[in-house]
């Protein structure tokens, strides 16, 4: 009797959190960290990008290798920055100000980068370049008319003039 009561209650206590663990949690909504402290929207939009990113490299794991790598990168630079920085205290500031103008020269010479990678784009691709330029065009056009209507909705707001 005792061990038939025993293993039913095992049984129960088993499958009870499972069952409520599978009704929390729906499909369409992504689960919330439970130590999150923020308000609930807070804490909502953040589970919101987690699923985004999960899903992302999901869809494309290459470019989540590749984000991987880079930000393990980025903390073995701001680690050897800070260790750079406990040796040498008196010269933290420098090295920090180095850091920097090195990180801004990284985006440049990207952003230069990006800019000859398009241009090589169009002139092997003519046809679609000058597709793709007066589609960007109609959509710069459209945005700036809804930003205008969005400031004249909220007339007080200072804005940037076109």
């Amino acid at each position: 009797m005792k061990m038939t009561n025993m293993l039913l209650l095992l049984i129960l206590f088993g499958l009870v959190p499972s069952t409520f663990a599978q009704s929390s949690h729906s499909a369409k909504e992504p689960m919330i960290d439970p130590n999150c402290i923020d308000s609930l929207e807070v804490c909502q939009e953040r589970a919101a990008k987690r699923e985004a990113l999960r899903q992302r490299c999901a869809n494309d794991p290459v470019w989540c290798k590749e984000r991987r790598a880079r930000l393990k990168q980025e903390r073995e630079e701001r680690q050897a920055l800070k260790k750079q920085c406990q040796a040498n205290p008196a010269q933290c500031k420098a090295l920090k100000q180095q850091n920097r103008e090195n990180k801004k020269e990284e985006r440049r010479r990207a952003r230069q980068q990006l800019k000859e990678a398009q241009a090589q784009w169009c002139t092997d691709n003519p046809s679609d370049c000058k597709r793709w330029k007066a589609e960007q065009k109609a959509l710069n056009k459209e945005c700036r008319k809804m930003l205008r209507q969005l400031e004249e909705k909220y007339p007080g707001k200072p804005h940037q003039p076109y």
